[in-house]
């Protein structure tokens, strides 16, 4: 049993449960005309198998980094127990059955955003947390992408309503990774990682978590100017807007890892919230 589990940890479960919760929002943002099941359960499944396709493949890629961090170096890619060649052979599985998944129950569009996902985060995230400040950047493209997917998959199209789902994700990722910098800054700096924490000041950081979050609201007031959401869902989302914002003001900075954790814990209660949001404006749908 420890060869299997070693395997299902390798595709990074925390990771595919985030993305699986934001893929299934998506779709069900566009469902405002009765929820299709089989392109929904189709982006669903297909989706989280080219993630945990990524993700075993960024395990092995970062196998000498993760070396040199406590929390990472017990992994089965870092460890041996998983042999390289077995390693890239279950990345290669997981990734034909998620492409025919999305080929076979989505769309073309669909299809065509998995495979931009899979490159930045292998490849160009792969290179750019290596080489650049800007990685998180980077990242939250390929980490967003998964909403917007799921809702192409309903609507068939990539829309504005499609793109300003993105942009929510994406302008989410950026205060939640960074805060995530934060409170392991010294876990970084030891793998040798230029993550914005450890290259530039703590009130650097805070100013960019500041902005990302003023710009997660305008992505909202976007959502319910264009009537991609109903009233309900947009009240929600704003007041996790607004909730998010009040952390950041009224927790203390004084001490910065117990500041970051508070704006990294109120991100998950805005994951949430999405999630919600999106249940709800599937019984009240925006009056188009």
């Amino acid at each position: 049993m420890g060869y299997f589990k070693d395997l299902y940890t390798l595709t990074k479960p925390g990771i595919i449960r985030g993305n699986a919760l934001h893929t299934l929002a998506g779709a069900l943002f566009a469902s405002t005309a009765g929820i299709m099941w089989n392109p929904v359960l189709g982006v669903l499944v297909g989706t989280c198998l080219v993630i945990a396709s990524a993700c075993v493949a960024n395990n092995y890629m970062d196998r000498k980094m993760d070396a040199r961090m406590d929390r990472t170096k017990s992994r089965a890619s870092v460890t041996g127990s998983i042999p390289v060649h077995v390693g890239m052979a279950f990345m290669a599985i997981l990734l034909i059955l998620g492409f025919f998944v999305l080929a076979a129950y989505t769309n073309v569009w669909v299809v065509l955003i998995g495979a931009v996902a899979y490159i930045f985060y292998v490849f160009i995230y792969g290179w750019a947390k290596r080489n650049t400040v800007h990685s998180t950047l980077v990242g939250a493209i390929p980490g967003a992408l998964p909403a917007m997917a799921g809702y192409v998959a309903v609507s068939g199209e990539v829309s504005l309503a499609a793109i300003l789902i993105f942009l929510v994700i994406f302008t989410w990722q950026m205060p939640h990774f960074y805060a995530i910098s934060v409170f392991r800054k010294k876990e970084y700096a030891k793998a040798g990682v230029p993550v914005l924490a450890v290259v530039k000041p703590f009130n650097v950081v805070r100013r960019h978590i500041l902005m990302y979050m003023c710009l997660y609201l305008l992505t909202i007031v976007g959502l319910i100017t264009f009537q991609v959401v109903g009233p309900p869902s947009g009240l929600l989302l704003l007041a996790g807007s607004a909730y998010w914002m009040s952390v950041f003001k009224r927790t203390p900075d004084t001490n910065e890892s117990k500041w970051a954790r508070g704006i990294f814990g109120a991100s998950l209660v805005l994951s949430l919230v999405f999630v919600i949001a999106s249940i709800l404006n599937v019984f009240v749908p925006p009056a188009v």
